[in-house]
C-alpha cells in the first residue's frame, strides 16, 4: 500500500548514535476532507522483532503505514538497531529500542513544526486544533510503543539539547529536511499547492548530482544532510543551561548533572501535539516475556503490578485515544493476560483506551479477508481520531 517513500533517511539513536534506517511519506490530502490543507497529523510505525526478520518492509506495517498516509497522516517508518542493514543489534532489555523509537518521535515532531503546512487562503488569526502524533507499532513494535513515557516528557529531552549530541543532530536534521520540502517549486494551481504540503516525486529531496546527471547517491546525500546541519547549527541561537542526556542507563544520567551546556534554545510557541497510540497484535504474555526480560515487567500492564482498578492517568494508553487491535487465533498472545489488561484500561474512569478482536486472525494477518478488516478498523480509528481534534475547539495537552 506504501508508495515510495518521500525521502530515506538516516538518525542517530539518542540511546547510543546508532544509525536507525528511516523513511518519511507525505500525504496527499487531510482525512476525509479532500482539498483542505493537511492539518499536520502525523504518525511513527514501528516493526516488529529485528531477529526474527522484522524491518519497515514488513507486509503489515506495510498496511497499516499505508493506511493511515491515506487517510492524511504524514507517516514514518523505521528500522530498530539490528533490523535488516542497521547497524547494531537487539538487546535483551528493550531500552535501546525504546530510545531508537524516542529518537523517531523527535524527528518528527520537529519536522511537522518547520514544515509550511498551511494553504495560501489560511486565515493566520485563527487559532488550529492541536495535530496528533500517533504512535504506532506491530508485534514487538506495538510492545515498545506501549511501554514509551509520556509525550511531553520525551519531547522536552528535544527541548533544548546541547550542541553536538543526538538530540541537537536529530532536530536539525528535521529542520533541514522539512526546508528542502518546503522550498520544492510548486505552480499555485498544482494539486500539491492546493493541499497545503509540497509534494516532491519518489524523493522528497530529488537532488541531482553536481554535474546534472542522474540521482545523488544515498552517501552523497548523507554527507549534504550533514553539511546542511553544520550549516544550521552555525546560525542557530545558542543558549546555556543544564542538560540531562536521554536516560539511557543511570550512570549516564547521573553524570550530567547540572552542568551548563551550549545548547540549541527552544522553538517559539514549543512543539505541541495531542498524543495517540495505535497497537497491533501486541505480543502480551508468554512471547512478550521471551522476547525481552524487561520489557514486559516495566510495561503499562496494570494487573501486571498490582491488583487493583485503575484510572485514566495511571498510564497514557487510558488518557489518550488508543486502539489496540488483534487476532482471535494468536498462537503469540495470552489471552488470559489479555483480556484482563484490556478490561482493566478500558473500565477505568475517563479511559479513552478500545480494543478490537479480529476472529479469524492470526498474528500475521494471512487468513481470508482479515488483513481488510486490519486495514479498515485502522482507518476508521485514524480518521475518527482526525476528524475530532479537527472538530474539537479546545485543545488538549500532549501527555
Amino acid at each position: 500500500m506504501l508508495p515510495q517513500p518521500s525521502v530515506s533517511f538516516t538518525l542517530p539513536s539518542v540511546h547510543d548514535g546508532t544509525e536507525l534506517d528511516c523513511r518519511l511519506f507525505h500525504p496527499s490530502t487531510g482525512p476525509s476532507h479532500p482539498g483542505l490543507p493537511w492539518s499536520g497529523h502525523a504518525a511513527v510505525v514501528a516493526p516488529p522483532y529485528a531477529p526474527l526478520g522484522g524491518c519497515y518492509n514488513d507486509a503489515i506495517v506495510d498496511v497499516v503505514a499505508g493506511t493511515l498516509l491515506q487517510v492524511g497522516y504524514l507517516v514514518v517508518t523505521f528500522n530498530f538497531r539490528g533490523a535488516a542493514s542497521s547497524a547494531g543489534r537487539t538487546s535483551w532489555t528493550s531500552k535501546p529500542e525504546q530510545a531508537d523509537y524516542v529518537s523517531v518521535i523527535g524527528f518528527l515532531a520537529y519536522y511537522v513544526h518547520h514544515l509550511d503546512r498551511l494553504s495560501s487562503n489560511a486565515h493566520e488569526m485563527d487559532p488550529r486544533p492541536l495535530p496528533t502524533l500517533l504512535m504506532a507499532g506491530y508485534s514487538y513494535g506495538a510492545i515498545v510503543a506501549m511501554n514509551l513515557p509520556h509525550l511531553d516528557t520525551i519531547l522536552a529531552h528535544f527541548a533544548t539539547p546541547a550542541i553536538h549530541t543526538a538530540e541537537a543532530d536529530i532536530r536539525l536534521r528535521a529542520e533541514h529536511l522539512a526546508e528542502a520540502h518546503n522550498s520544492l517549486p510548486a505552480s499555485p494551481g498544482s494539486p500539491q499547492r492546493s493541499l497545503g504540503v509540497r509534494l516532491g516525486g519518489d524523493e522528497v529531496i530529488s537532488e541531482r548530482n553536481h554535474d546534472g546527471h542522474g540521482p545523488v547517491s544515498d552517501s552523497h546525500r548523507e554527507e549534504r544532510i550533514r553539511e546542511s546541519v553544520g550549516h544550521l547549527l552555525s546560525r542557530a541561537k545558542l543558549v546555556h543551561r543544564p542538560y540531562r542526556r536521554w536516560p539511557s542507563s543511570q550512570e549516564a544520567a547521573a553524570d550530567d548533572g547540572d552542568e551548563m551546556h551550549q545548547c540549541l534554545d527552544e522553538v517559539p510557541g514549543g512543539i505541541r501535539f495531542q498524543s495517540a497510540y495505535l497497537a497491533v497484535s501486541p505480543p502480551v504474555g508468554i512471547m512478550a516475556r521471551l522476547i525481552t526480560f524487561s520489557l514486559f515487567n516495566h510495561l503499562s500492564l496494570p494487573w501486571a503490578r498490582r491488583p487493583r482498578a485503575v484510572a485514566a492517568d495511571d498510564t497514557p494508553l487510558a488518557s489518550n485515544p488508543t486502539l489496540v487491535i488483534y487476532g482471535g487465533q494468536d498462537g503469540f498472545i495470552s489471552y488470559s493476560k489479555m483480556r484482563e489488561w484490556t478490561y482493566q484500561l478500558s473500565s477505568a474512569s475517563g479511559s479513552q483506551f478500545h480494543h478490537v478482536e479480529v476472529t479469524e486472525a492470526g498474528h500475521f494477518w494471512a487468513e481470508g479477508d482479515t488483513i481488510y478488516e486490519l486495514r479498515d478498523v485502522v482507518g476508521a480509528f485514524a480518521t475518527e481520531l482526525a476528524d475530532y481534534h479537527a472538530e474539537s475547539n479546545s485543545t488538549p495537552q500532549g501527555t
